[in-house]
């Protein structure tokens, strides 16, 4: 109980600097579905993987926390501001040569526009459905690297290197399995984005 009180207590510190008059969190929760490299602070919750419990301090959880808000309030305002130009402008190109493709079946009058009518709105979903997939891939990994490096401004990149090396330390004596597929960067991805930075 002592430990969920001092990690709360953090996550209202941070959230009142990184988002002032916003709601701020007031529960401490141990999730069991969680990867270990995950902490979510959203919904007036803090969201730790139970996994770590006990194997990081408060303080160790402070920059992991920190840049948990500021991604989450990062990814809000990234999908409001650059999805119109990153996504709906390269889908809406991609219309052209459907409709041009769909014009052209339209003309025919055989069996075969039923056939090529198929491949072309075939072809257009896989490559919508792709495109937009590469774009949640590249935003939620920019967003949370930009996360780190503003949680690193804001508490210390050796701060965050810190948090983030001992996960990885406990992650390596522990054997955690990485999800595979993950859309978010790995620990490793994290600390080498975070030492190049540090070394410009």
């Amino acid at each position: 109980m002592e430990e969920n009180n001092e990690i709360l207590r953090y996550a209202q510190e941070l959230s009142r600097e990184i988002r002032p008059g916003r709601s701020e969190p007031d529960e401490v929760t141990w999730d069991d579905g969680l990867p270990w490299d995950r902490v979510i602070v959203r919904y007036g919750e803090v969201k730790l993987p139970s996994g770590m419990r006990g194997r990081l301090t408060p303080e160790d959880w402070r920059p992991l926390m920190a840049s948990s808000i500021i991604y989450n309030q990062s990814l809000y305002m990234g999908l409001r501001k650059g999805s119109i130009v990153r996504l709906v402008l390269p889908v809406g190109i991609g219309e052209i040569p459907l409709i041009y493709a769909l014009l052209k079946i339209f003309q025919m009058r055989s069996d075969q526009a039923n056939i090529e009518l198929t491949l072309v709105v075939a072809g257009w979903t896989l490559y919508a459905c792709s495109l937009l997939a590469l774009y949640i891939h590249w935003l939620w990994r920019s967003q949370f690297y930009a996360a780190d490096q503003h949680a690193a401004e804001l508490v210390g990149t050796a701060t965050v290197l810190e948090s983030l090396r001992k996960c990885r330390g406990i992650f390596s004596t522990l054997r955690v399995q990485r999800r595979r597929f993950s859309l978010l960067p790995s620990i490793n991805h994290r600390v080498q984005k975070l030492d190049k930075l540090q070394k410009l």
